[in-house]
């Protein structure tokens, strides 16, 4: 039997069987991704309406609210929404929701050893299909609640690339690497990684062509230098012709 997953790295989404159940409008989602991100526990009224409105909601949030709840039950029949003295409950499994299955893979790979944990990591970022909850445009709380989902990605990738340069793995540090950088371009230390990563597949000229777009990037964009760490990548690779063995960044 086909069981009902949440989607919440990237379009806020539910699926059964890979087809996706059609949840309603936008604010509807937004109910739906701020019980997920509590899943099990009560979510009050009060709550729901701060994650679904960016600013003063209208007089009718908490029925609309309701209404959304009500809808919801109907949609999600593989899913079981209470209703409490204070709040709503989603019962669901965790591991049905990928923002939570993120969560516990990043944390279970920090407790393995090398190898293992590069694989647990892969296997996390893998569940990302695009910006955490859709992108901007929710409430104030599941704003808040995005972009810590978007750092979490980001440590992720650093602690995955880290890893894979220290097995020696540079061409497995590349992909991640570009993929978030060309969306953070002023993480600095994702940009000096990914230095590294393409030094050490003797992608050098790749190297310091990033560094000089993202020197240029920083002046143009925040008024600043590169700093330190960024510097110090680069003048390592100015001081080595051959594919570098290495920034000291691991």
């Amino acid at each position: 039997m086909d069981h009902l997953e949440f989607r919440l790295l990237g379009s806020i989404d539910a699926c059964v069987g890979g087809r996706r159940l059609e949840l309603g409008p936008r604010k509807r989602r937004y109910v739906l991704a701020a019980l997920l991100l509590d899943l099990n526990r009560p979510v009050s009224v009060e709550r729901l309406i701060d994650a679904v409105w960016e600013g003063d909601p209208p007089d009718s949030a908490r029925m609309t609210v309701q209404g959304h709840v009500y809808r919801l039950r109907r949609t999600l029949a593989d899913a079981e929404v209470e209703t409490g003295s204070s709040g709503y409950v989603l019962r669901a499994d965790p591991e049905r929701v990928d923002a939570l299955r993120f969560r516990r893979l990043v944390a279970e790979a920090a407790q393995a050893d090398e190898e293992a944990g590069a694989d647990l990591l892969e296997g996390a970022l893998g569940l990302w299909a695009g910006p955490a909850l859709g992108g901007a445009g929710c409430g104030r709380s599941l704003e808040v609640a995005a972009v810590e989902l978007e750092e979490a990605r980001l440590a992720a990738v650093e602690e995955l690339a880290r890893r894979r340069l220290r097995l020696d793995q540079p061409e497995r540090a590349v992909a991640p690497l570009r993929a978030v950088v060309t969306g953070a371009p002023h993480r600095e230390r994702l940009v000096s990684l990914l230095m590294t990563a393409f030094s050490r597949v003797g992608r050098r000229a790749e190297a310091l062509e990033l560094y000089e777009r993202t020197r240029r990037q920083l002046a143009d964009q925040l008024g600043v230098d590169p700093g330190h760490e960024l510097r110090s990548t680069f003048e390592s690779l100015l001081a080595t012709p051959a594919p570098a063995a290495g920034s000291g960044l691991v």
